[in-house]
């Protein structure tokens, strides 16, 4: 014996929209979420280069400012010389990436004794720079 429904059948619509709904806000998430790339919201002229970086995403931030004093922030932080190497000796347990945005006004010492005592801790050390349309831009 066969059973047949006599209820109306549904519309094919009525399965489609949530899924047409699913991929709507993948999409809107993704066009989005490129633009919330982490700033260390510290103004910083960065140097030219026509090299890409990858592989630095969740690496820590250590910025220098321009100028004489030539602040110092870790993730966004300000810190002396002395509390930004016992912040690195605190994360040497967490991701061992940095990421050194410089002011290209900075003095390039301070760029140095960061670099040199990073790698000194055992981590990996990058420079973020703003990227050259021109290739002769970087050279200035």
């Amino acid at each position: 014996m066969k059973l047949e429904s006599h209820l109306p059948r549904q519309s094919p619509w009525l399965y489609i929209t949530p899924l047409l709904n699913a991929i709507l806000l993948l999409l809107v998430y993704f066009l989005f979420s490129s633009g919330f790339v982490v700033q260390s919201g510290i103004q910083v002229e960065k140097p030219r280069s026509s090299s890409r970086l990858t592989g630095f995403d969740r690496a820590h931030i250590i910025t220098v400012a321009g100028g004489d004093n030539a602040s110092v922030y870790f993730d966004g932080r300000r810190v002396s010389w002395p509390e930004l190497r016992s912040e690195l000796e605190r994360h040497r347990n967490g991701e061992r990436r940095i990421l050194l945005h410089t002011d290209r006004l900075a003095p390039s010492g301070h760029f140095t004794e960061i670099g040199s005592m990073a790698m000194e801790l055992g981590y990996e050390v990058a420079v973020s720079t703003t990227p050259a349309t021109d290739p002769k831009a970087a050279l200035q």
